[in-house]
């Protein structure tokens, strides 16, 4: 055998060895991802012993060393993959962090304790957590990316993302330290899927049945299930992947609702920074309002406001307190009634309206500042920096909330709001318009509330906000469209425009659509409760199913008093609120195949 046909050999068992190898690298690395949430689960989900605690400290460290060693092969069978990585200094980062870990507990304990004992921190069960969740969520995120790659419909994939995290949340709501007194399976599955749905409605009191571990998870389902579960995944893959799919570009496409492939990437980490930093500015308002005022002082107060600023922008409306925000100790705070209303339109105007501003802004300040530097003489003028999109979304909440406003001051002010200072009117009628736009938060009880008020809010829950948001309902666009193809029908025109913009047929098309699928699961949801709920008022029944369907979160004190199967019927609602009517069907209806051949057109008579 001559030196070519040795070094021929090498390499195809090399290859076939290498893909062995990288094989069990991803798969060791994978079991530890999936061992770091089971160990941190029992960690603060379960009461330590002596004995738990120490085979918790082995078990870290069995799991440090598997992801050392499965990401040290990685890095060397895939060095060309791994170098195209969009955060390769913070992966490297992270891996020679694990190492420094591993080297003060194993490695080098006895030289690092001596020489270096400033580095003790890193031997910390909190440090050495921090790191588990760092690995376990990005490696995991990978896996899951990995899953796009396939031929799985995007709207499924969207639907099973959803279901999974509301499993793991009942589980993890379920573990003894997250209650008080315990919780079955049926109300933990409920709160969880409320909390990812961003919902509201709850069968149990969030305040008195949970402890702050469990607060801390409900806070953390809202915010995964608020931007979105496959934004996070998506985040952590496309960080440390080195390359990825184009149909995983195409599917990511379709669930950002992008027209374009390209800066995907961006889009994610935008739209990541702009609710933190919205949410960090809305806790930070809050706590100027409520300081002083809550018991347990600066810690508690500092998380009320946390939880709070993530509960309103995600349009989630669940509150610590036992009254929501008509309990005693904020129900005349009107300045945190006020940023609470704040924070749900920011959250219910949708990602593109925000991105679609700061690139008005940035368009503006870059003329300031050219026209200062002596660059250009006058402004210049880009067209349709805020498209047809924004423009629409816009008027309708200013629209509805101008009249919401002033419709619930007039019908209220001698009935909730009496007595109350002007101030107080305008600040609690202002979120009473706000909040059935699929927030949940409430400042008055809801069963004594006038009728017209009722009829007000449901036809507010049902029309819900913008699309791309952290709101639910048909979308405030569908209503536009819907509206205005209405109004030019019974005019005879067949175009539909808006400020010298043709909106596409297609565009028409899926308005109906998702008003007639909206209205129809509407129906047999209070049908089915009708016969389940013995006894309810119709009425009663139609405006859950609708706040539940809208993942608005208000309730007629009905919530508490369901079945069984009545929570499982709310369970689905929400789950398909959450996702859209539209999209829940799509998800489980055969893609048409477009066809080059029409039939003959005939009328029927409408």
């Amino acid at each position: 055998m001559d030196i070519k046909e040795l070094y021929f050999s090498f390499r195809i068992y090399w290859t076939k060895t290498r893909g062995i190898i990288n094989g069990l690298a991803e798969a060791l690395i994978l079991l530890a991802s999936i061992a770091s949430f089971f160990v941190l689960i029992y960690q603060f989900g379960f009461v330590q012993t002596p004995e738990t605690a120490k085979l918790l400290y082995t078990t870290r460290i069995s799991i440090l060393m598997a992801f050392f060693t499965g990401i040290t092969l990685r890095y060397i069978l895939r060095f060309k993959d791994v170098i195209q990585e969009k955060l390769l200094y913070l992966d490297i980062s992270i891996y020679f962090l694990l190492f420094a870990v591993l080297s003060a507990k194993i490695f080098f304990k006895e030289s690092i304790s001596q020489s270096l004992p400033y580095l003790s921190f890193m031997t910390s069960p909190i440090f050495v957590y921090i790191l588990l969740i760092l690995l376990s969520t990005i490696h995991l995120s990978r896996q899951i990316f990995t899953l796009m790659q396939s031929h799985i419909k995007p709207s499924l994939l969207f639907l099973l993302s959803f279901v999974f995290v509301v499993l793991v949340g009942a589980g993890l709501l379920m573990l003894p330290n997250a209650t008080n007194h315990g919780i079955n399976f049926i109300d933990a599955l409920f709160t969880s899927t409320t909390s990812v749905c961003v919902t509201g409605l709850t069968t149990v009191n969030i305040g008195t049945t949970f402890t702050r571990t469990g607060l801390i998870i409900i806070m953390l389902l809202i915010q995964i299930g608020g931007i979105g579960v496959m934004t996070f995944t998506s985040f952590f893959a496309l960080s440390f992947m080195g390359k990825s799919s184009f149909i995983s570009k195409m599917m990511l496409k379709d669930m950002l609702n992008e027209e374009r492939i390209s800066g995907l990437f961006q889009v994610i980490i935008n739209i990541l920074f702009v609710t933190l930093f919205i949410e960090c500015i809305g806790a930070y308002f809050i706590y100027l309002d409520i300081r002083g005022s809550i018991p347990g002082g600066f810690k508690q107060e500092i998380f009320f406001s946390v939880f709070h600023a993530i509960s309103a922008f995600c349009n989630a409306g669940i509150s610590t307190l036992t009254d929501n925000l008509y309990d005693p100790l904020v129900v005349h705070k009107y300045n945190f009634h006020f940023w609470i209303a704040m924070l749900i339109i920011f959250g219910g105007l949708g990602f593109p309206i925000v991105f679609n501003y700061l690139k008005l802004l940035h368009h503006l300040l870059l003329n300031g500042i050219k026209m200062l530097l002596g660059q250009q003489k006058h402004y210049i003028h880009t067209p349709r920096i805020i498209n047809i999109h924004t423009y629409i979304v816009v008027i309708s909440t200013l629209i509805l909330l101008v009249a919401g406003t002033c419709l619930y001051l007039f019908f209220e002010t001698d009935n909730t709001l009496h007595g109350l200072p002007w101030k107080g009117k305008i600040a609690d009628a202002f979120l009473g318009a706000v909040t059935p736009r699929t927030a949940g938060f409430n400042v008055a009880d809801m069963t004594k509330l006038a009728s017209p008020t009722l009829m007000l809010t449901l036809i507010l829950m049902v029309i819900g906000a913008g699309p791309m948001s952290t709101a639910g309902g048909l979308k405030v666009t569908t209503i536009f469209v819907a509206l205005v193809t209405a109004y030019n029908a019974a005019r005879g025109k067949e175009k539909v425009e808006v400020r010298k913009r043709e909106i596409a047929p297609y565009a028409i098309r899926r308005a109906f659509a998702i008003i007639v699928l909206y209205f129809i699961y509407l129906s047999i949801a209070v049908w089915i409760l009708s016969y389940t709920e013995k006894g309810i008022p119709l009425y009663t029944l139609l405006f859950e199913v609708t706040s539940a369907l809208s993942t608005v979160g208000l309730s007629l004190d009905f919530t508490p008093s369901l079945t069984d199967i009545g929570k499982i019927i709310i369970i689905c609602t929400m789950l398909i609120g959450r996702i859209g009517v539209f999209t829940f069907f799509v998800s489980f209806c055969k893609e048409y195949t477009k066809k080059n051949y029409t039939y003959p057109q005939e009328n029927i008579l409408m």
